[in-house]
């Protein structure tokens, strides 16, 4: 009879982005392996504040020991909450936790921020995360960037577990042409305004593509802002766009902005990569720093969108440049693989 697997993941209704495309991809490659997999999934909702709280009584409330009388032999939690549902046999592939209790806890937006009411349970909700993460009996995470907050905030050791992107093997490079990509959700902490001011101080000739979707108050934001600053010429909101659209779009770019703050893992920089296509990112933008180095196959600005821009025409003045670099991006992330992935994660599931 085959193995058993659950995978917990807490899911936003109508939204998708990265955390949603990882657990989908490790469900498709364990079923794979041979193993009947699914994903337990409940709705999450974060604000008010009391959700919080409830968010994790309901995933405690969960028992996986078992369904239809027959045993759920693993469970692999993924993102807070969903480790706090309860199974004798639990490690974790940590996407990250409520990072507004954590790294974002003194932005504004926080709601533990200091002088907002959940402030003074700061203490407690960390705690209680701190208990069920040491239920796992081992605990990955995909970036060691996770790994750091995990034990700098919980005291928790835990092992850096890389996995590729969705369309590994598919990426490629026709030519290193006179634009620069952006794929993603619209998100402020993806600073899309910073790469619309940056293209201020570019050479006039370079055009700007932004492909993804977000909120429409964000989404119209971006908008206003590249009017005001007058560059509807050159950059351009291409929406959704498909797989191949995407693929090909990388494949003819020059380079990919992606300077998000303080990024879990991020996809856009392997995909980059996999597409020998530099990035432009920023000295603070977390996970991204484990792969990109400045010089090298990136260039790590501080985030201004002087230095964004002054990044943008060194590559455009030198594709020679932006090649190598796109080359070197291509040898740094080329042998992570899927199998690796699952043979680590595996290795501690008792089977």
């Amino acid at each position: 009879m085959k193995k058993k697997i659950a995978i917990t993941f807490p899911y936003v209704p109508f939204f998708n982005g990265g955390a949603e495309l990882h657990v989908e991809n490790l469900k498709q490659k364990l079923t794979a392996r041979g193993y009947n997999t699914e994903i337990i999934s409940i709705p999450f909702k974060s604000y008010p504040e009391c959700e919080l709280w409830e968010q994790m009584l309901m995933w405690r409330t969960i028992d996986l020991s078992e369904s239809c009388g027959e045993t759920i032999d693993l469970v692999i939690g993924t993102k807070w909450p969903s480790y706090f549902a309860r199974h004798q046999n639990k490690i974790l592939w940590l996407i990250h936790q409520h990072r507004d209790a954590y790294d974002c806890q003194m932005r504004s937006f926080s709601p533990f921020y200091p002088g907002k009411p959940a402030f003074e349970f700061l203490q407690q909700f960390r705690d209680a995360d701190s208990v069920a993460l040491r239920e796992a009996k081992k605990i990955f995470t995909i970036s060691k960037n996770v790994s750091a907050r995990l034990e700098r905030f919980n005291g928790i050791q835990s092992e850096p577990l890389y996995h590729p992107p969705k369309h590994v093997g598919r990426y490629f490079c026709d030519n290193y042409g006179d634009f620069i990509l952006s794929v993603g959700r619209f998100d402020p902490m993806k600073r899309l305004d910073l790469l619309i001011q940056g293209m201020c101080f570019t050479d006039k000739h370079i055009k700007c593509y932004i492909a993804g979707t977000g909120t429409a108050s964000y989404t119209d934001e971006l908008i206003k802002l590249t009017n005001r600053l007058k560059l509807e010429n050159r950059v351009k909101f291409l929406g959704y766009i498909s797989d191949d659209e995407m693929l090909k779009l990388y494949s003819e770019s020059l380079c990919v902005y992606f300077a998000p703050v303080d990024e879990d893992y991020g996809y856009i920089t392997l995909e980059s990569f996999l597409s020998k296509k530099p990035i432009i990112t920023a000295v603070d933008s977390g996970g991204v720093l484990e792969f990109a180095e400045h010089g090298v196959s990136a260039l790590v600005c501080e985030p201004t969108p002087e230095q964004i821009g002054a990044a943008i025409n060194q590559l455009y003045l030198d594709k020679s440049n932006a090649k190598e670099f796109g080359n070197n991006g291509y040898e740094r992330v080329k042998d992570i693989t899927w199998e690796h992935a699952l043979d680590q994660l595996l290795a501690y599931s008792g089977f």
